[in-house]
């Protein structure tokens, strides 16, 4: 059988959308009258009603209401393949959504590393920790936090570390102050904490509470809270205190001597950081490339042991 006309399908699919010829001819820029002819051409064409009409109602069908829920779906992917198509064609290149810290304190100034394999790929860095949809919103791919990858069901994601938390703070802190001990007894120490401004990922990050054991400490006196980790990397660069950090986060800190370990004892990370993409997508040499680039620059910091398998399907 032919195809239906598409100026047909498109009316159809307008209308079973909108629920409304009149809506309909305005969102096409059409007239009434040349829907309603459409929707009797594609009738026509089907040999079969597509609409219930009545005086006082117009409504699917039972056999238009199936038709319809496939022409939607059928439309939608035709609209985004042709807007995929139309981006390549235009640029080569990848854009990336990263949480505003990692972005700014390790992806950023460690793309130079990738440039030198890969000088023709241009990566632009949208920095949000917002959820994305990878439909018409321009990220090819993200960098994400999660416990585990069943927070990515409906993606495909790849495991790229699980951090290691550290406790850190400024070297006049630690020589006016001392060490710290004992993470689960604090002593005296003023304490720092940080937490994700995203809600979805706020209860990821390790407080102070966790670590220390029992009534170990007094939070009104003791403990200071940020509601972002670079504020409180800030205040423990500023000498307030000793803050919990991804080890991550504060590399050029400790290489520099800017900032340093007030006790040497890692913490596992509660989450763990995944690289994730459509499952849908087009396959992509650069972003195979950048991905494998990510894993193979992460592989030095947090565990990757008896983490079990991470998922790869798709992009491959």
């Amino acid at each position: 059988m032919k195809l239906p006309p598409m100026n047909a399908l498109r009316a159809f699919e307008a209308v079973s959308r909108l629920g409304s010829v009149s809506k309909a001819a305005e969102e096409l820029c059409v007239s009434q009258g040349a829907v309603s002819q459409q929707l009797r051409n594609l009738e026509d064409h089907l040999d079969r009603e597509l609409f219930i009409r009545t005086p006082n109602s117009f409504k699917l069908s039972d056999e238009g209401e199936t038709y319809a829920s496939v022409v939607q779906k059928s439309l939608s992917e035709i609209s985004f393949a042709s807007g995929e198509v139309a981006r390549n064609k235009t640029r080569r290149g990848l854009t990336i959504s990263a949480g505003p810290f990692f972005a700014q304190k390790w992806l950023m100034p460690n793309l130079e590393a990738f440039y030198e394999s890969f000088s023709g790929v241009p990566v632009v860095i949208d920095k949000t920790p917002k959820l994305v949809t990878f439909k018409n919103d321009g990220i090819d791919a993200a960098i994400r936090s999660s416990e585990d990858e069943s927070g990515f069901s409906d993606l495909d994601s790849v495991l790229l570390f699980r951090p290691q938390i550290f406790a850190v703070a400024s070297p006049a802190y630690i020589a006016d102050h001392g060490i710290l001990e004992s993470l689960a007894e604090p002593g005296e120490h003023h304490l720092i904490d940080g937490r994700y401004s995203s809600k979805q990922q706020a209860n990821l990050h390790t407080i102070w509470q966790d670590v220390v054991s029992g009534n170990q400490f007094d939070p009104a006196v003791q403990l200071e809270s940020f509601p972002e980790f670079d504020q409180a990397l800030n205040a423990a660069l500023l000498g307030r205190g000793i803050a919990l950090i991804p080890d991550y986060m504060i590399e050029e800190e400790i290489e520099s001597g800017k900032i340093a370990y007030a006790n040497p004892e890692p913490i596992p990370a509660r989450f763990s950081c995944y690289f994730v993409s459509p499952t849908d997508a087009r396959p992509n040499s650069d972003l195979i490339a950048f991905r494998d680039w990510l894993v193979d620059s992460l592989k030095k910091y947090g565990i990757l042991e008896n983490m079990g398998p991470s998922k790869t399907k798709g992009l491959s």
